[in-house]
């Protein structure tokens, strides 16, 4: 989020679940190398992705909640487009343009909508292994940044972050933008990420490495226990570096990433227990974005904006 959008407003509503939902509903229009950003160029496809953001912006506009919407590009790096049936198409300026024209449709008096850019992990954001180091991750990520920074995106935010190393490079590329970023990473109930490095030592790391640091830090498609009990950790460790993290995009099951991984059928909980579990961390920990991530739908997330009001 932008400095001046946390120091507004005390809570910031995200979208739920994208990828999941589309994966599992959108039939040949959702590709097998760029996701969903692949039914900008289906008329269906783009039908049907403008009408899930919508369910989510409405409940935004509804409950008079400022909203971060994010662009369909989660796995739209320059690799995977020229693998793509859609190679030489210019995605991320066009995510950015469908999701500026979403947000304007709502008009010049609507509650805020911020414009992120999405950027993914280099490989599966459940397998670290998968990372590439710090300057291989730069080479890797670069094209798609300087794609949504030409698509004029308000913040970017990159998600799934399994591994350090990755995550520093991604940094310094972003740092070197006048864009405002949030890091979001997947973490384990001990604090650390998925390869390991605690999680307050990645946020010290990378805020004394990069000269713009991020405007915060974010957890995404873990369960809301799973954050609980890695906060707990870290605020007893380092009490500075937990107040850096202010947002959650949060999946509705508490498996772990290796129970997760290819599976087939949703795990999820109630939507009332979802809205009591996700504005519980704002109450608790103090948190301001409250979003979801996998096995969230529009009526998780409209149970969870009541709350917010």
């Amino acid at each position: 989020m932008t400095r001046a959008f946390l120091d507004r407003y005390p809570i910031i509503l995200g979208e739920g679940s994208m990828y999941e939902r589309l994966r599992r509903g959108a039939s040949d229009t959702f590709d097998p190398f760029i996701a969903y950003a692949g039914m900008l160029y289906d008329d269906n496809g783009r039908e049907v992705l403008a009408a899930t953001h919508r369910e989510y912006l409405d409940i935004g506009q509804r409950q008079k909640l400022p909203m971060v919407a994010g662009t369909p590009t989660w796995r739209a790096s320059a690799e995977r487009i020229a693998r793509s049936r859609f190679a030489g198409k210019p995605v991320n300026e066009d995510a950015c343009d469908f999701m500026k024209g979403l947000s304007t449709s709502y008009g010049s008096d609507s509650t805020p909508i911020l414009i992120a850019g999405i950027t993914g992990p280099a490989g599966d954001g459940y397998k670290p292994e998968e990372a590439p180091d710090e300057e291989a991750a730069r080479a890797f990520h670069a094209p798609q940044i300087e794609g949504l920074v030409d698509g004029g995106v308000d913040l970017f935010k990159v998600q799934t972050l399994p591994a350090f190393a990755e995550a520093r490079g991604i940094a310094r590329l972003l740092a070197e933008t006048d864009i405002p970023y949030v890091m979001s990473f997947v973490i384990r109930r001990d604090g650390t990420l998925l390869d390991g490095t605690p999680l307050d030592h990645a946020i010290v790391d990378i805020d004394d490495a990069v000269k713009r640091p991020p405007a915060s830090y974010n957890i995404n498609c873990v369960h809301t226990s799973v954050f609980a009990a890695a906060m707990s950790v870290i605020r007893e460790r380092n009490p500075h570096a937990a107040q850096r993290v202010l947002g959650i995009d949060a999946n509705t099951s508490a498996k772990t990433p290796e129970e997760l991984n290819g599976l087939q059928e949703i795990d999820t909980e109630a939507p009332e227990e979802f809205g009591r579990n996700v504005f519980a961390l704002h109450e608790e920990v103090g948190i301001c974005y409250l979003g979801g991530c996998c096995g969230s739908s529009t009526e998780h997330m409209a149970q969870l904006a009541e709350r917010c009001t």
